[in-house]
């Protein structure tokens, strides 16, 4: 009886190997390099990076080549060259009677594939060379090409890919640039990735695994003068890029049908909803596992995950901008630092308060509103920490000639300077960061020890009035981590004369009034940074938008790539 049991747990275990070694095929990377040439010939060199475990052949069709000619197919590994068959494989062959060697299949019409000899099973890095004859073709009042590159409906789906372009026009005179005289425009089709010039070569690269479906096109057009093509192209080039962009997203897509749209949008309005639940659930659960736990710091920042105790001494000698920083990098439940960013405007202004920079004055018209008035003869004052200076200059400039800053004129100011504001949270990270980053482990975790200690306060046992100098910093960091007023609250609940002798001290006047003036910094400051945030936000977007239809390079188009030449499907391992 036991026999048969054992013969079906081997048969099991056989069967798991081999959906185990047919699964590990898997193409990691094709990086393709294309030098294009002055007669507008490119050189394509391919390399791929694979593990095959089925097969005797790996071949790539190319359909519709049109009025171009692919030449010279030669493969590469390990510095040994593959016999070429040409134009006379045979793919009913055994691997053995194809290793080490490679040709080309003619198909319908001018259809072919590229084929090769798989060899063995295994890790491979097989490089291809090919000629493309005549891909750069005479358009016209332009020169160009839409050429498809990788394939749709792979055997096994790439997960990365690259692909350069590299001007080889003779004397290198002319060159690509992306600049207001470019001389070069691309689009790219078909996959999930970003495109741009680098060093002079227009590069696109994925940013997800291939689909099924997923392939790469290449649309691009030159000035007249950077080629003499020996092609002249039947069609012009508008014609070629309407095909290409429709079904695209690169905003020139006049061609989708009503009923395709309205398929697309049902399924968006159906599948984004489930989508953001399912992430704001998970989102929930890692939120309330760190809250519950209490291990949401940075084990490489902190040393550790969890940080209990208290410290009472300022940590990181009382800087604001380096809480900010080290909190922001190491703290898993501070998830958008730019919405903290007001805080740390917030810390900079009670700071000059307290130092005398500026005065507080009641508004004439609302008593419960408050204003504050640069002290004159301090304008050219320099500070310490390099972007508190930054922003003191701003609410100076703001403030205007009468050096008073009212209501609304911050906010005012960082409408018209919005692309210099959303960048402070960033600087506040890396000048705050250059403090931090020297310190031990648990040096850091006394800024999380100093947090707990001011959120605390009220219930350790033994509680000491600290000096109001020392208060005086105490409340500035409060103020960077956003509880200013709740520290302020309790700890006049348990030393309310002492809490007035600050209050005189920092140039406040009275407890009332230092509570209006907290709460004014915080929704001045919340204020100018969302303004500016959202107005940058969407400047960038429209003008990212805008170049990348223009073919300045940008995210790729999943969408579209219709028409063009070459390319096919299928292909990889059979």
């Amino acid at each position: 009886m036991q026999r048969p049991r054992l013969l079906l747990l081997f048969l099991g275990i056989m069967a798991l190997m081999l959906c185990q070694n047919a699964s590990a095929q898997e193409i990691r990377d094709i990086e393709t390099k294309v030098q294009l040439f002055r007669n507008g010939d490119a050189l394509v060199t391919q390399i791929w990076d694979l593990t095959a475990t089925e097969g005797t052949e790996w071949y790539i069709p190319v359909d519709n080549p049109g009025k171009s000619r692919i030449t010279e197919f030669v493969v590469f590994e390990d510095g040994v060259e593959f016999e070429s068959d040409g134009f006379e494989w045979n793919s009913n062959r055994s691997m053995e009677a194809k290793a080490q060697r490679c040709g080309i299949v003619r198909k319908k019409g001018d259809d072919i594939e590229l084929c090769w000899g798989l060899g063995s099973y295994g890790d491979h890095t097989f490089i291809l060379l090919y000629i493309i004859e005549g891909l750069v073709q005479d358009y016209g009042e332009i020169d160009g090409f839409h050429w498809h590159f990788l394939n749709d409906e792979w055997s096994v789906k790439p997960r990365h890919a690259s692909i350069t372009f590299i001007n080889e026009t003779e004397n290198g005179e002319w060159y690509w640039n992306d600049e207001d005289d470019c001389n070069v425009r691309f689009w790219g089709f078909g996959m999930v990735g970003e495109s741009g010039i680098e060093d002079g070569m227009i590069r696109f690269e994925s940013t997800e695994t291939f689909r099924y479906k997923s392939f790469f096109s290449a649309l691009m057009s030159f000035d007249k003068g950077m080629f003499e093509p020996d092609v002249t192209a039947d069609g012009s080039f508008e014609k070629l890029k309407k095909e290409a962009f429709e079904g695209s997203d690169y905003g020139e897509d006049k061609g989708i049908d009503e009923e395709k749209a309205g398929r697309i949008l049902l399924f968006i309005i159906l599948l984004i909803p489930a989508l953001i639940v399912l992430l704001i659930i998970y989102r929930l659960f890692c939120i309330l596992y760190w809250r519950v736990s209490g291990r949401h710091y940075e084990k490489k920042i902190f040393g550790k995950s969890k940080i209990d105790g208290w410290w009472r001494d300022l940590p990181l000698d009382g800087n604001p901008t380096a809480l900010y920083s080290l909190l922001c990098k190491g703290d898993k439940l501070i998830t958008n630092y730019t919405k903290r960013f007001p805080n740390l405007v917030s810390a900079y202004f009670l700071k000059w308060i307290q130092d005398g920079l500026l005065t507080v004055e009641r508004d004439g018209d609302k008593q419960e509103r408050v204003n504050l008035r640069f002290v004159k003869g301090n304008e050219d004052i320099q500070f310490d920490d390099y972007l508190e200076g930054v922003v003191y200059r701003a609410a100076l400039e703001a403030a205007g000639d009468n050096l008073l800053l009212e209501k609304n004129e911050f906010r005012s100011w960082s409408y018209r300077h919005d692309s210099t504001v959303v960048s402070w949270p960033d600087r506040a990270l890396s000048s705050g960061q250059a403090r931090w980053q020297s310190l031990s482990t648990q040096e850091r975790c006394h800024a999380v020890e100093f947090r707990n200690y001011l959120s605390d306060f009220t219930l350790m046992d033994e509680r000491e009035a600290p000096e109001v100098e020392l208060w005086k910093q105490y409340m500035i960091l409060a103020a960077a981590l956003g509880i200013a007023d709740k520290v302020a609250k309790n700890f006049e609940k348990l030393f309310p004369k002492v809490m007035e002798e600050y209050t005189r001290k920092s140039n406040m006047t009275d407890v009332a009034t230092t509570y209006l003036i907290l709460n004014s910094l915080n929704r001045s400051s919340v204020a100018m940074m969302a303004s500016a945030v959202e107005r940058d936000a969407d400047r960038r977007a429209a003008a990212a938008q805008a170049r990348r239809s223009s073919g300045g390079g940008g995210s790729v188009s999943f969408g579209g790539g219709g028409g063009g030449f070459g390319g096919g499907h299928g292909g990889g391992a059979r």
